[in-house]
């Protein structure tokens, strides 16, 4: 399950990614228009990790993390800490939050 919100600068999309070990990573992939510089979606990506950070509960142990690509693009996403499927909707329902 995916959420799609848009605004003038970016496309924020929520969904339930995978880790190279198969672990779950719930994350927010941003799409900016092509020709967006890399300091621009370096500093999106880290604005929205501040944001994911400052929203997220004392007890949750996951650490949050950014990752760009070369297209304008990038994404912010939860490495969790036990990955187990109730820390996943946890992770999900917050990140949905956050983008509405």
């Amino acid at each position: 399950m995916s959420t799609t919100t848009k605004n003038t600068q970016a496309t924020k999309t929520v969904s339930q990614g995978e880790s190279r070990y198969g672990s779950p990573e719930p994350q927010i992939e941003i799409r900016l228009p092509k020709g967006t510089s890399h300091r621009f979606v370096s500093a999106a990506l880290h604005k929205l990790a501040a944001e994911v950070e400052l929203a997220t509960p004392e007890r949750e142990r996951w650490i949050v993390q950014t990752e760009s690509f070369y297209d304008a693009r990038g994404r912010v996403y939860l490495e969790l800490s036990d990955a187990t499927p109730a820390e996943a909707e946890r992770g999900m329902a917050l990140l949905k939050k956050l983008v509405g």
